[in-house]
């Protein structure tokens, strides 16, 4: 696969891998001379497949927990965002580098860990500020004062990490614009957020920006099947899958649920550990009904009752989950359109408050289109 706005060259080895790539701006050049050479000069320079690494001395604290005991310090132990990481390794090859970065996605994704990883690879001190608690403008201008003077040691840059960017103010935000315009040599900024609509365009603009997205299921099997190996697990496949599935594609979610469901052997009991239900006959009908064009009202009004048990987030992502199955499996492209708007009514998750209103809404833009 080539990506073009950075140039990356890198090997996929399933359909699904592909067809994502394809989705994400990458152009599939398998067998054109051009790029069999360029990458067959650069494969031994290339990021080798994602593999967890033990960490002998971290596996002794039992009472880590595993998402911080398994939390990549290396962009080589990075999963799931090669093209991210790609373009973060290219552009500290060059002889200047961005001093402000934006990294945007849900929570969980992997943001603060990239900040850090390049915080190390600039060797910064790192000062990392949650927005939620410091939003003001007095907080960035103590911030901005501690940023005079180089530091001292093995670490002479410094780096500010601002988790939840979004809930600063709009003064403090304008306390920041000159800084992040012509930012000392020795100072960096990496701004974090979940919600990139937020950010003013003004600091938008002067940041080096990547939007980060949920992982595949592919990937996070990959990454609980090599914790259970290290930490002696004896978790069957199924539950790993459950939680793959459970998890938003967030990698720090899924290892708290590992750890919430790691000695279970039903997958009954991870699916009540995790309140995630189990893809019942219940809900595979429903799911059913949905897609054949069957379903009317009333019929959605037996399903929910059916269903009333459920936690209704739970039964979006096995909704949603379904819903990418037929749409890989289509035999016909009449079918596309329709399967494609289902999975955008099911794909933003829900809030817990809100209960069945999301699904609601969901499932009447179908019945009822306008």
């Amino acid at each position: 696969m080539h990506h073009a706005e950075s140039d990356c060259l890198f090997e996929v080895f399933s359909r699904a891998g592909v067809e994502q790539c394809i989705s994400e701006g990458c152009d599939d050049v398998t067998n054109l001379e051009k790029f069999e050479r360029q990458f067959n000069r650069t494969k031994e320079k290339s990021m080798p497949r994602k593999q967890l690494k033990k960490r002998e001395e971290e596996i002794e604290v039992v009472d880590q927990p595993l998402h911080n005991k398994y939390r990549p310090d290396d962009f080589t132990d990075v999963i799931g965002h090669d093209l991210v990481v790609n373009s973060l390794m290219d552009m500290m090859k060059k002889a200047t580098v961005p001093h402000c970065y934006l990294f945007t996605g849900p929570a969980g994704i992997g943001k603060t860990t990239l900040a850090r990883i390049i915080a190390s690879k600039f060797d910064c001190s790192v000062n990392e500020i949650d927005a939620a608690v410091h939003t003001g403008v007095d907080d960035m201008r103590d911030l901005l004062e501690t940023l005079a003077y180089k530091g001292l040691g093995d670490t002479p840059n410094k780096m500010v990490i601002v988790d939840e960017c979004h809930l600063l103010s709009k003064q403090a935000w304008g306390s920041l614009l000159k800084a992040t315009e012509q930012p000392p040599q020795h100072v960096f900024f990496v701004f974090c957020t979940t919600e990139d609509g937020k950010v003013p365009n003004t600091m938008v603009t002067r940041c080096q920006a990547y939007n980060l997205k949920p992982l595949r299921n592919d990937d996070l099997m990959d990454l609980l099947e090599d914790v259970v190996k290290y930490e002696k697990f004896d978790t069957p496949e199924s539950i790993l899958k459950l939680v793959a599935r459970s998890c938003n594609g967030s990698p720090r979610q899924a290892l708290t649920m590992l750890a919430n469901v790691a000695d279970c052997q039903d997958e009954n009991e991870a699916a009540a550990l995790l309140e995630a239900p189990l893809e019942s006959k219940e809900i595979i009908d429903f799911a059913r009904a949905l897609v054949s064009g069957d379903l009317d009202w009333k019929g959605v009004q037996k399903y929910i009752k059916a269903m009333s048990d459920q936690n209704p987030e739970s039964v979006r992502i096995v909704m949603v989950n379904y819903l990418n199955a037929c749409l890989l499996n289509a035999k016909s492209e009449r079918d596309v359109p329709r399967l494609l708007n289902l999975l955008s009514s099911f794909s933003k998750p829900l809030v817990a408050s809100d209960k069945w209103a999301g699904i609601l809404l969901a499932l009447g833009d179908d019945i009822f289109p306008a």
